[in-house]
């Protein structure tokens, strides 16, 4: 693992807030209607905004509508073989207690 970006994960977190903040602002969506579009409770929703805070599902489910979800899958690409030699190296493991 290397770092690449000096944002600690708590910066991040604000940042995340606050782009999803000026995001639905744009869109001249008050915290009630962002809260029925996403299916994620309002107060949650302020919670967000202030602390940055949110579970994982229900921050999906933001991107889902404000953002671009796709860009989620991004973050933990396979590694896709570049020889022979990777290709036959990276074989499943075996899993314990499966026959």
């Amino acid at each position: 693992m290397s770092i690449t970006s000096f944002t600690t994960p708590g910066e991040m977190q604000t940042q995340l807030a606050q782009t999803f903040k000026r995001s639905r602002l744009a869109q001249n969506h008050s915290r009630a209607s962002a809260a029925t579009l996403t299916g994620v409770p309002e107060a949650t929703l302020r919670a967000f905004e202030i602390s940055g805070k949110i579970s994982l599902r229900q921050f999906l489910m933001l991107c889902h509508v404000y953002g671009e979800l796709s860009h989620c899958e991004a973050l933990f690409p396979d590694k896709t073989p570049m020889s022979m030699d990777e290709l036959l190296a990276d074989k499943p493991k075996r899993q314990r207690g499966r026959k």
